[in-house]
């Protein structure tokens, strides 16, 4: 294959030189063949840097084929550290990513802080029993937490939390009163009720 494409080429490259050779014939300037090479001269140094490559001895292939594992061993050991370099920094990035989004619980209790901070008697009715007073956490189909907090006026009062953000805002239905849930002018972070 080598040695057509030689040929290919060497074709071209004297069909190249006669054209040039026959404008260059008014200028008086002939190429210098003895600097080109020829075919034969090509062909014996491919078969000289062949044999070369043969007759080595086996001690030199051997010194070649450990050298060629130590720059692999070598190259791998350095590929292989900056990986898991990059892994780790992911990983705890990851990991804060996971310890800021907020849990069910973690709401649930925010919100019922938020309660008793803003009725501070809310506390001593939901002690006593008397009153039926109660919450409950569910995830909707947006991802958003949401906490029902039934008031002891029978409003249920419902608290939508953005997971990532704390953003909440506040929805309100009283059966009998409201025919739907309506939302409130009422929003904030529920971050800033966790304690």
């Amino acid at each position: 294959m080598y040695k057509k494409i030689l040929s290919i080429a060497l074709c071209l490259m004297c069909v190249g030189l006669s054209a040039c050779s026959n404008e260059q014939e008014d200028t008086n300037v002939l190429p210098n063949e003895s600097s080109l090479p020829t075919a034969t001269e090509q062909t014996s140094e491919t078969n000289e840097t062949t044999k070369s490559d043969q007759t080595k001895t086996p001690q030199s292939n051997d010194a070649e084929t450990a050298l060629n594992t130590q720059t692999k061993t070598t190259l791998n050991d350095q590929t292989e550290e900056a990986p898991s370099e990059n892994t780790a920094d992911t990983v705890s990035e990851q990991s804060e990513i996971r310890t800021d989004v907020l849990t069910e619980n973690q709401a649930l209790d925010a919100i019922k802080n938020y309660c008793f901070n803003h009725n501070p008697n809310l506390k001593s009715m939901v002690d006593s029993g008397e009153y039926n007073i109660y919450w409950s956490v569910t995830t909707n189909d947006a991802n958003e937490i949401v906490v029902l907090y039934n008031s002891y006026t029978a409003a249920q009062i419902r608290y939508y939390i953005d997971p990532l953000s704390g953003e909440t805002y506040v929805t309100e239905w009283v059966q009998g009163i409201i025919d739907e849930e309506q939302r409130t002018e009422e929003s904030f972070n529920v971050r800033d009720y966790l304690l």
